[in-house]
């Protein structure tokens, strides 16, 4: 399992391919990374789902 840092960008899982986010908060009681995608959406998702952008 990788360690993600509060504002690193990250490519998201399916359905959400071809998108970036940056990660924004992590829950250590979920186990999950809350993720900002544009200005007005978050969502969680689960370290195994999220991939560094490389660009």
């Amino acid at each position: 399992m990788q360690t993600l840092k509060i504002g690193t960008t990250v490519k998201l899982p399916h359905p959400y391919l071809g998108i970036a986010g940056t990660v924004i908060a992590f829950y250590p009681a979920k186990h999950q990374y809350l993720v900002r995608l544009g200005t007005n959406q978050q969502l969680y998702f689960s370290p195994d789902d999220l991939v560094i952008w490389q660009s």
